[in-house]
């Protein structure tokens, strides 16, 4: 029995390489990718023309996610099964996630309607299916907790325990309210009214007329984020550090992002009101973040 158990291995390098190649590609050219490129039918419906739509945003923010949530904790550690239990349940959420795309009402304005686009779809669910039982089977072998014994300026479990409630902070928002955490960062390009019609705002901010399109991406980080924490959780290791290394990879990343995005404004549509209190604010905050994981890594 125990030899048809999957190694960690396996596992860890093929989920790297799928991160990989779609990570790359939603970081270089999102729009090209949500489109299929020159050899694929598109992904989706109603994709936004321009590309400093604020949706392709969404797509880099995923990117990073996948980057620093799976490709460089693998090739720091190839081996470990506490990516597996990260990633397993990343898979089975992704799949679920996936099914409510294209069986249920609730993305029907950005779900494909071509049959080539269709079976795209079938095809990565079929090999989401794959590559989590493969995940799964590669999270079944005992295991001891890791631990760096190592000292650091702050302990990892002090910044694991930050990093948990920082990020399943943003998750929990991305997953279950994305209109409302959207809003307090962007807003709609086109601001007339018809007649009748009255302009809702949270705290202070007009409510975004969120697309379908601008919520499935929206939803698919908080899942991926609140699944990666779900790892932590059942690996039952605060202290594990590949989760402070890849969590200071991926929260270094998204601050260069934000703070591209203040700077340089590659996707328009941010007032004033929303750099002084959101983006400002959240470039301090991850600022102080990447502190604390960075000194959780550097030994004394």
């Amino acid at each position: 029995m125990s030899s048809l158990i999957v190694s960690p291995l396996t596992a860890n390098v093929m989920n790297a390489v799928m991160c990989g190649l779609m990570s790359f590609g939603l970081l270089v050219t999102p729009q090209k990718f949500m489109q299929g490129g020159a050899y694929q039918s598109p992904w989706f419906s109603n994709l936004p023309e321009n590309r400093d739509n604020k949706l392709y945003y969404t797509g880099q923010f995923m990117a990073f996610l996948m980057l620093g949530g799976c490709l460089v904790p693998t090739l720091l550690s190839p081996s470990s099964q506490f990516l597996c239990y990260q990633m397993s349940v990343v898979h089975i959420v992704n799949l679920v996630h996936s099914m409510v795309f294209m069986f249920s009402d609730t993305y029907k304005d950005a779900r494909p309607t071509s049959a080539s686009s269709k079976a795209q779809w079938y095809f990565m669910s079929l090999l989401t299916i794959v590559f989590g039982a493969v995940t799964v089977l590669a999270s079944v072998h005992p295991t001891d907790n890791v631990v760096d014994s190592r000292e650091t300026y702050i302990s990892k479990t002090v910044a694991n325990i930050a990093m948990l409630a920082f990020s399943s902070t943003f998750g929990t928002l991305f997953t279950l309210f994305p209109r409302h955490l959207l809003s307090s960062f962007w807003e709609d390009e086109h601001t007339e009214l018809v007649e009748g019609e009255t302009v809702e705002k949270f705290m202070g901010f007009k409510l975004l007329k969120m697309t379908d399109l601008e919520t499935w991406w929206a939803r698919c980080i908080g899942t991926t984020i609140l699944s990666l924490n779900l790892g932590v959780l059942i690996d039952w290791n605060i202290a594990q550090p590949l989760y402070t290394a890849g969590s200071l990879v991926t929260v270094s990343t998204l601050t260069l992002l934000n703070l591209h995005q203040v700077t340089m404004r590659p996707y328009k549509s941010i007032s004033k009101r929303h750099i002084l209190l959101s983006w400002l604010p959240n470039l301090v905050m991850s600022g102080v973040m990447v502190g604390v994981l960075a000194s959780a890594v550097l030994y004394v």
